[in-house]
């Protein structure tokens, strides 16, 4: 049985270091592309006067293993160093319910 596609959500919490947070996003947007994840929205407008997010990107993935398979990549890991030093920030794995038709 093949996995099911998901969708990451990921949200900057907070910014330590704007220039290490800028390198991290460039680098790792480079990266994901042929580890199998695209880039497939970024930003957010809060909608009827509602609080906003804090900036937001979606990424979708073929599978929770692929995307797994990219944190754990010897080629993310200097990345994943940098993000830690330059920002917080909140992930989260959606499953897509079903592909359209």
């Amino acid at each position: 049985m093949q996995e099911a596609p998901v969708l990451v959500v990921i949200e900057v919490g907070s910014v330590k270091d704007p220039k290490g947070l800028q390198t991290y996003v460039q680098r790792a947007s480079e990266l994901i592309g042929p580890l199998g994840g695209k880039l497939v929205a970024q930003g957010g407008i809060p909608i009827d006067g509602e609080p906003g997010f804090a900036p937001l990107a979606i990424q979708r993935w073929p599978s929770e293993t692929a995307f797994r398979a990219w944190l754990d990549s010897d080629a993310y890991q200097p990345l994943n160093k940098i993000r830690l030093a330059s920002a917080t920030m909140r992930v989260a794995i959606v499953p897509i319910s079903e592909e359209p038709a």
